[in-house]
């Protein structure tokens, strides 16, 4: 009979740094997620242990992977038990560098992602355009943003608004860490499944792409996306780049993130 107790659990690589996260969170100095992450082997087979603060959020995490479980591109989902995750390890290399071969799989992830039964809506019907002002109040408030910044920004949201936006599910993190390529195949793989979220304003997560590595290469990005017949938010990403950066900032703000803060990078959009 096997011997189960055998198996062996190991702490991520970012251990200590969650640690660090986890007292400056508890002494009130920063928001931070409360999340473990731990590798168990069993039997000779890694999986990924994900510990959540509440049920709710695994829950989510369950459902959202159950919707992708053919497409490949995220890790098998073997077990959810209260507020854990247990998923399946994948074996790949990181990526060090972007190519034009790396954005197309990217946009093919995403253009898989976004053909999930995304609705389009009424814009001045959903909660986007006030969840934006919101932000961007915030900003002004803790002086991210200057009063004539803020003014001017005001006046740019209506006139960048559309009249409908595509809403659906959305990978929100897409870091290059968050992802590897498989060995054997070269096939992307994402690696941190609790950035897969519902009910989202599409195009939020190329958003944050195109700031972090995308910008050369955003051309090839969306002809990608188009010819794989994801819903077209393009003409709109202004709006959608406004709305992921108010929210990114804030966020960096609460988080005590400031090497995220830069509010030059509102400059593009004050005057459409």
């Amino acid at each position: 009979m096997m011997d189960l107790s055998r198996s062996i659990q190991q702490s991520s690589p970012f251990f200590l740094k969650r640690v660090k996260y986890f007292l400056s969170r508890l002494f009130g100095t920063r928001l931070q997620k409360a999340k473990g992450i731990h590798f168990v082997t069993v039997n000779g087979h890694r999986f990924k242990r994900l510990i959540l603060c509440d049920s709710f959020l695994a829950t989510e995490i369950e459902q959202s992977l159950e919707g992708y479980r053919e497409s490949g591109y995220f890790p098998p989902l073997v077990a959810r038990y209260e507020h854990e995750i247990w998923l399946e390890y994948v074996e790949g290399n990181p990526i060090r560098s972007v190519d034009e071969n790396l954005v197309i799989k990217i946009a093919e992830f995403y253009a898989t992602i976004y053909g999930n039964n995304p609705i389009l809506l009424n814009t001045n019907e959903s909660s986007f355009p006030g969840k934006l002002m919101q932000d961007l109040r915030f900003l002004q408030q803790i002086n991210v943003l200057t009063q004539d910044s803020y003014r001017d920004l005001q006046v740019a949201v209506n006139k960048l608004m559309p009249q409908q936006v595509w809403v659906g599910d959305e990978y929100t993190d897409p870091v290059l860490k968050n992802f590897i390529l498989q060995k054997g195949n070269e096939r992307i793989s994402v690696v941190d499944v609790d950035g897969l979220a519902g009910n989202q304003l599409l195009g939020i997560g190329v958003a944050k792409a195109c700031v972090r590595w995308l910008g050369p290469y955003q051309s090839l990005f969306f002809s990608t996306l188009s010819k794989q017949g994801a819903p077209d938010f393009q003409a709109y990403f202004n709006f959608v780049e406004l709305c992921f950066l108010a929210k990114w900032m804030k966020r960096a703000f609460l988080e005590k993130d400031w090497k995220v803060i830069d509010s030059s990078l509102f400059e593009r959009f004050r005057h459409p």
